[in-house]
């Protein structure tokens, strides 16, 4: 009976995740699926549909396997293409609410208490948001829940399958998402391979280190050997600059552009058509072939560039000298691009509020309530090269997504310091700590990362981990009170198997 409970709790939240999709969807919130015609993360569409393998094969602005899985469903699913994305998404979040829920309850909390708080994590309208389009966000938060469910679900039995499993699903995260650098990966595998040192095996070590090393590290080497860089992204350097150029005022743009210290490209701006860059390069010719690398805008309804066109490479290249420049010569500049993006990664979305989804407005509403949103702006006023415009923009920030953030990072640094203090014979005495400093670490690398890097995506990065910050954090919380007042229904007496 406590199995069959035990279960239901990931069944029945993914069934709430689903229904909640679909009453969205048919109430009238519409599925945005333009994503895949101007998504600069994708290979021009039409040729990643007509050739999935060879068009990943060739694409160097990204990890592989997003593109793969879209060019996989464009090209063999027997379904329209907004019905496959959609589907896809219904699944993805899905098995994210299956596996919070479930490692909730391997966390020893009751299968009810697991559900309610993985329905408030998952049916967050910022969350269901990226649901609404065909991008990553949701599907790398299912692999996120699913690495801390393998971790949750480890006993000593069976160490060093945990150990792969872990090792597979993170590769997996690398291989999707370039925000996920594979330090992120290391340090998190070796955190777990100390933990469980007492129990795994060596040759079990070496197999969970190689899947990355193979993996990882053989599509480094792809794109050494096909475009001469050793790297999971090409476009890194013109990301930089449009994280730090467009703050610079524009009097010292100039003249760092007048001493020569920086380029056309710095002046021009981020990630345009490549005929703004044209003149700023020395004459290309693209090496190879295959459409992904020589088509040069893409077949939509405005004129959209393919940034895996081989000719951005030495582009992308000039563009990150530029914003090492302006970083060294004026880190005011940078510090201020930095605030703003810190605070727009506490900031809400407001697609609920105009949804014509009458249930997503409301739900909109009661989670104004539950983030405790403060209503504030955004501006790029004073900007000298403001890539959205000179505008200030309503906007609610979210107390409830900081303090969390802040419970559960601090969590889980403390617990990794016990893991590493630990004698090899206690360090399997449960996997609580484990839990929390993979979803501590991972809140905290994806905000540092997320904010360091990049210049308003924020919000949308912050909602991979939103799901498992929520859920942890008020997990972490409801517990902590459970003990004081002694409330026997927060969790079970032992923990289930």
């Amino acid at each position: 009976m406590l199995r069959l409970r035990h279960n239901a709790s990931g069944l029945v939240a993914a069934a709430l995740w689903a229904l909640t999709l679909v009453i969205v969807r048919a109430t009238g919130q519409g599925f945005i699926g333009d994503y895949l015609g101007y998504g600069w993360q994708l290979v021009p569409y039409e040729v990643l549909r007509d050739d999935p393998f060879g068009s990943v094969w060739y694409l160097h602005i990204q990890p592989p396997l997003y593109n793969l899985v879209v060019g996989s469903i464009g090209a063999w699913s027997p379904f329209s293409d907004s019905f496959s994305f959609q589907l896809m998404q219904l699944v993805a979040g899905g098995l994210m609410a299956y596996f919070i829920a479930q490692t909730l309850v391997l966390l020893r909390l009751r299968p009810t208490v697991a559900t309610v708080l993985t329905a408030v994590a998952v049916l967050n309208p910022d969350v269901v948001r990226n649901a609404l389009e065909p991008t990553y966000e949701i599907p790398v938060g299912a692999l996120l829940a699913c690495s801390t469910w393998v971790i949750a679900r480890h006993h000593p039995g069976r160490a060093g399958r945990s150990l792969v499993g872990l090792s597979a699903v993170l590769t997996g995260i690398v291989l999707t998402r370039s925000l996920y650098h594979p330090l992120w990966l290391i340090v998190l595998l070796v955190l777990a391979a100390w933990h469980w040192r007492a129990q795994v095996t060596k040759q079990r070590v070496v197999l969970a280190a190689l899947i990355p090393l193979l993996l990882i590290g053989g599509w480094m080497v792809k794109n050494q050997v096909l475009f001469g860089r050793a790297t999971l992204s090409s476009w890194f350097g013109m990301n930089l600059q449009r994280a730090v150029i467009p703050v610079l005022p524009e009097a010292d743009r100039f003249r760092l552009y007048d001493n020569g210290e920086i380029s056309d490209i710095a002046m021009i701006g981020p990630f345009g058509n490549y005929d703004l860059y044209r003149d700023a390069v020395p004459p290309c010719t693209p090496e190879h072939s295959h459409p992904a690398l020589s088509t040069e805008v893409r077949q939509y309804d405005v004129v959209v560039p393919n940034l895996n066109f081989e000719c951005f490479l030495p582009v992308y290249d000039q563009a990150g000298a530029d914003a090492w420049t302006v970083i060294r010569q004026h880190p005011g500049a940078w510090w201020d691009g930095r605030v703003w993006s810190m605070r727009t990664w506490f900031a809400s979305n407001r697609l609920a509020d105009t949804s014509p989804s009458w249930p997503y407005r409301q739900m909109g509403n009661a989670y104004q309530v539950i983030r405790l949103d403060l209503p504030s702006e955004l501006s790029t006023n004073g900007w000298g090269q403001p890539i959205y415009g000179r505008l200030t923009v309503p906007t609610r920030f979210s107390l409830t997504t900081l303090q969390l953030t802040l419970i559960v990072g601090a969590v889980g640094l403390s617990a990794v310091y016990r893991i590493l203090r630990r004698r090899p014979n206690e360090a399997a005495s449960g996997n609580d700590d484990l839990v929390n400093a993979f979803v501590g670490l991972t809140a905290l690398f994806t905000f540092v990362v997320g904010v360091i890097g990049e210049l308003g995506e924020q919000a949308r990065f912050r909602t991979m981990t939103d799901p498992l910050v929520y859920a942890l954090g008020f997990a972490l919380v409801l517990r902590w009170l459970g003990r004081r007042f002694r409330w026997s229904w927060v969790e079970t007496p032992a923990e289930p198997r």
